[in-house]
């Protein structure tokens, strides 16, 4: 058996797919897939992770026996999770981020954190233009030809409370923002650390 079907085998074994093994191991879907049509192998410094991922030995990788034989060969991997190449927290985030988690892996985190990023800035751009040339516009309107404000003028109370209004909800889309921000860089830093291991 050559080294790209015991990789195949293996991995269908442990019940992952070649995202979840490419994410365990830190490189991309397309490394695994090319590793299992035989276009190339995995770099040496990979196989003893992929080994103790796969619960086989380094051995038996690099040999030529039957996968029956391998019940000898493997290693003590208890502590490395069945089927997942994820924390066990991910299950329990709502189902729509966990599949996308497990289809993109440590990057969905960063989209997640460019997405809020975006988010934040589009609320700073509508509250500084808005203040610039909406409601900031009005104050000159009520200003005197000797630099003196118009007492008691409708208008500018009015125009007070639309900007009182129109602030709170930029700066709670900003707050949208910025937390959105940080969880797509807290997810995209513990999924990262946690295939790093």
């Amino acid at each position: 058996m050559k080294l790209n079907e015991k990789i195949i085998y293996s991995r269908k074994k442990a019940g992952m797919s070649q995202i979840d093994l490419a994410d365990a191991l830190g490189v991309s879907r397309q490394s695994v897939s090319k590793w299992e049509t035989a276009e190339s192998n995995p770099d040496i410094t990979k196989l003893p992770a992929l080994a103790k991922v796969l619960n086989v030995s380094i051995d038996w990788l690099l040999s030529d026996e039957d996968p029956m034989e391998d019940n000898s060969t493997a290693t003590d991997t208890a502590d490395i999770p069945k089927g997942s190449a994820y924390p066990e927290w991910v299950e329990h985030l709502p189902k729509l981020i966990t599949g996308l988690i497990k289809k993109f892996g440590w990057v969905y985190g960063v989209y997640i954190a460019v997405g809020g990023f975006v988010f934040t800035l589009f609320g700073i751009l509508a509250r500084v233009m808005a203040h610039n040339f909406i409601f900031g516009s009005s104050e000159s309107l009520n200003q005197l030809p000797g630099g003196y404000y118009e007492v008691g003028n409708p208008f500018m109370d009015i125009n007070n409370q639309a900007w009182s209004g129109f602030s709170a909800i930029t700066g709670f889309v900003i707050f949208i923002g910025i937390a959105i921000t940080l969880f797509g860089v807290v997810l995209a830093v513990s999924l990262k650390k946690w295939g790093d291991k």
